[in-house]
């Protein structure tokens, strides 16, 4: 992989929403970079990161083992809302 991929990646805008989740496009993005080691000079999990997998009860591991099981945006929506009403259950 040249050095012009891995400083192509940039992950999707703070604000973006998907899924009625916040953060779960920016911190997906990072993990998915991580996972194909293209993340450049972002870090995963940044503080930010950190306070979004504190909320949902999961860890920097797990959640890229989530996103790495996720074929897509749709999927990965998918099994967020299961764990996040799995976890109001509790």
């Amino acid at each position: 992989m040249s050095d012009s991929q891995v400083f192509d990646f940039k992950p999707r805008a703070r604000g973006m929403v998907i899924g009625d989740i916040p953060w779960l496009a920016r911190i997906a993005d990072k993990a998915r970079a991580k996972l194909a080691d293209r993340i450049g000079d972002y870090i995963y999990p940044c503080p930010a990161d950190q306070n979004f997998l504190k909320e949902v009860e999961m860890s920097g591991e797990e959640f890229l083992e989530l996103v790495a099981g996720s074929a897509d945006d749709d999927e990965l929506i998918a099994k967020m809302k299961d764990h996040l009403a799995q976890k109001q259950k509790s």
